[in-house]
């Protein structure tokens, strides 16, 4: 018989599921962190990662675009892996709305911008 844990749930069960635990040492990597949303962040982020960088995403040019070492690119990371968990949306569109992230930035369209047009997408289905 499983022993059920007392109190609160891990923030990252309801992204990850059974590979919890995994999360949160990859993401926290022993770090303290400032809040359980800042930990479900980067849990989103970690999401979408694995979804641009799956064989099916392979031919997309400019991932780099959307994937770089700056800060305010992991926004757009965000909404890609809560669209993908939160929202039930398939893969195949996540990666279309990537791509479409994609030409944004070729386009010199700001991260918020971006990051709003997909907020918007996720919460009306108007894309």
């Amino acid at each position: 018989m499983e022993k059920r844990r007392k109190g609160r749930p891990s923030v990252t069960e309801k992204i990850a599921g059974s590979l919890a635990n995994n999360y949160e040492k990859v993401i926290t990597q022993g770090k303290k962190f400032r809040s359980r949303r800042s930990i479900s962040d980067i849990a989103y982020v970690v999401v979408a990662g694995q979804i641009l960088f799956s064989e099916a995403a392979s031919d997309i040019d400019g991932i780099e675009l959307i994937c770089s070492e700056e800060y305010q690119c992991r926004s757009i990371l965000n909404q890609l892996g809560r669209m993908y968990r939160q929202d039930g949306y398939s893969e195949h569109d996540v990666l279309e709305i990537a791509k479409e992230a994609i030409q944004g930035k070729k386009d010199e369209r700001s991260v918020k911008e971006i990051e709003q047009y997909i907020k918007h997408g996720r919460k009306t289905g108007e894309w």
